[in-house]
């Protein structure tokens, strides 16, 4: 074994890269046993870099500079990974046989910005873009002007203010274009607004005889479930006919399930040469798309298919590969082109001067950002915190959560395990212990959704692992639940992976509770209905009395405690802080030092990736 390889065997050892990153580099030294240091580098390091969510690996930010965060080589390997000068790298690259330019069939592809990619991500990024883009030059046929005008005042009638009403623009928009992407806060009306412009393109179809067939869905099943209810909450107020009404769609499926995944495979059933058969597609919690899924909804779409995606660009990313919401709203700044805000004034929503762009990308008419919060007003402390954290502003952002100015809001900045578990203790009794005693696993599921606690890691005392466990032992000390007992009433469990044969997927939340019988089951709420499943037949799931801050995506409480670790952590950014505040409906207790808050608030995690470059600057 060479010297480099040797160095990457280290690497996995030490838990630092994963048994793929070195097999792919062993691969390329069998196939070529001359190739250089230099390439096996930048093929480790971009393989390694695709699970910790990026794209590619941009050769910029890592020339000149050691590659592997805590190596610590061998005394007798004389060798630090670390990258040559960009030039010389670059030169290097260009060179091997195994990298090649865009277009070219390499097991790596390096393009124009500096930026090396495993082939199948840069094949999924090209197609992506290339999509999206593609379906921006595309728009509805036959639109009933006078009605839409009179639709569009009807669902959203003037304010006394002269505010412009962004919802009011997207919808028509939405109407017009083949491509709409909402972003938006919490409380900002993604929901309304979508079942709004369901009911116009429901009239719009009335008047054609030919109502549209509409697909609703989520990336995971918690995210499908919480659509499918805001929107039946949603519809049955709206001025509409019954008929109308009726009509809307509320049944929500997650995007495996739309795309007709496959056991044993990775591929789908819906796919370019069998697309999904429908009119209007909108997804919901997009920031939780990886990119690679998106590509594949985007590939299984009909050509003259409206798709509508919701989301909150400023979201932690997805699990996997990516941060599309992100890179789709990059340069987004609800400003239209001319043409956009003369037909928006046609149909009587009309855009002030500055509002409108003189040099037009082509997405710039496709994204509009619902900036105003219908949730919390403007004494609302969860409000301004999630402001001042999205903005990167340490300063306000600390002295909105010590200054005692806001009820909703506070910090708990005790780095101890005792004071810790005294919190924990608090929290059990007051929260938790209730679940065993519910009348009804409805009962339950309510009382659940109103405290939560939410951590950034998963292992170590702060993390989910040990929240976990020691609120059971609590439970257990007040003889709550059985010491030894692994099921038992009112435990609630969150569901890590697809089974598609139970209808159960990742994310899902079940309660165990007896059934008349009085045996122990394991209760769903999906489809607005609950449903019970033995325990013995549940998929791979853990204990939910705390989540991580990724899997609370798509949920909110009444109360988080959300649980920072006591010395400062990659995984902690601004980005988690501001998802973890925004889960919260009423109130927001942060347990974390005040240095590591303002660490987290200060780092803004941007993936690599060349989405939004090819997007908005070609």
């Amino acid at each position: 074994m060479n010297k480099i390889l040797e160095a990457f065997n280290q690497l996995h050892k030490q838990d630092i890269i994963e048994e793929i990153d070195l097999e792919l580099c062993r691969f390329l030294a069998e196939q070529h046993p001359d190739v250089s240091d230099d390439v096996l580098k930048a093929a480790c390091l971009v393989s390694h870099l695709y699970r910790q969510g990026d794209v590619c690996l941009q050769l910029d930010e890592y020339a000149g500079h050691p590659l592997f965060d805590g190596f610590e080589a061998a005394p007798d390997l004389a060798l630090d990974i670390v990258a040559p000068a960009l030039d010389e790298w670059l030169s290097i690259l260009q060179k091997s046989s195994f990298i090649g330019s865009e277009g070219s069939f390499k097991p790596l592809i390096l393009d124009d910005q500096n930026r090396l990619y495993l082939h199948k991500l840069w094949y999924h990024e090209k197609e992506l873009a290339e999509s999206l883009l593609q379906r921006c030059e595309s728009s509805t046929e036959h639109i009933d002007i006078p009605a839409l005008k009179e639709g569009l005042s009807r669902l959203f009638p003037e304010a006394e203010s002269d505010e412009i009403n962004w919802q009011k623009v997207a919808a028509a928009l939405a109407v017009q274009q083949n491509l709409m992407v909402i972003s938006g806060g919490p409380g900002t009306g993604k929901t309304s607004t979508v079942v709004r412009i369901l009911a116009l393109l429901i009239e719009q179809g009335t008047l054609r005889e030919e109502l549209p067939s509409i697909a609703l869905t989520a990336p995971t099943g918690k995210a499908a479930a919480r659509l499918q209810e805001s929107i039946r909450t949603a519809q049955e107020n709206l001025p509409v006919p019954e008929s109308i009404q009726t009509a809307i769609p509320d049944e929500a499926v997650t995007l495996h399930q739309l795309l007709g995944a496959r056991r044993h495979t990775a591929r789908f059933k819906h796919n370019k040469e069998n697309p999904l058969p429908y009119d209007v597609v909108i997804v919901d919690e997009v920031s939780m798309v990886d990119q690679r899924l998106m590509s594949r909804l985007m590939e299984a779409l009909l050509k003259g298919t409206k798709l509508i995606l919701l989301g909150d660009k400023d979201q932690l990313a997805s699990v996997e590969a990516g941060s599309v919401l992100g890179d789709i709203c990059m340069e987004a700044s609800n400003r239209f082109s001319t043409a956009s805000a003369q037909w928006l004034g046609n149909v009587g929503v009309s855009l002030p001067d500055d509002k409108v762009e003189a040099d037009p990308k082509m997405l710039t008419d496709h994204v509009t950002l619902l900036t105003k919060s219908y949730r919390f007003d403007e004494s609302s402390g969860i409000a301004r915190l999630s402001e001042s954290v999205n903005a990167g502003d340490v300063d306000s952002s600390l002295q909105h959560v010590v200054s005692q100015n806001f009820s909703d809001i506070s910090l708990i900045d005790d780095e101890g395990i005792e004071a810790f578990q005294k919190i924990l203790k608090e929290k059990t009794e007051r929260y938790f212990q209730q679940l065993q005693h519910c009348n009804s696993p409805q009962e339950a599921f309510d009382r659940l959704a109103g405290f939560r606690i939410l951590a950034a890691h998963r292992k170590g005392p702060w993390g989910i692992r040990y929240i976990n466990q020691y609120v059971e032992k609590v439970l257990q000390q007040k003889g709550r639940i059985p010491k030894y007992a692994h099921w038992y009433p009112g435990k609630p469990i969150i569901i890590n992976v697809n089974d598609y044969a139970l209808g159960l997927f990742n994310g899902d939340t079940g309660i165990c509770y007896p059934n008349a019988e009085g045996e122990l089951r394991v209760y769903f709420q999906q489809n607005g209905s609950i449903r019970a499943i033995a325990p013995g037949r549940l998929p791979d799931h853990n204990r939910a009395y705390a989540l991580t801050v990724h899997k609370s995506q798509g949920s909110e409480f009444d109360h988080i405690l959300f649980v920072l670790p006591a010395e400062t952590s990659g995984i902690v950014s601004r980005e988690l802080i501001y998802t973890a505040v925004t889960r919260a409906r009423t109130q927001v207790s942060i347990w974390a030092s005040r240095k590591v808050l303002k660490e987290g608030i200060s780092k803004n995690l941007r993936r690599a990736s060349g989405l939004a470059d090819r997007l908005w600057h070609k």
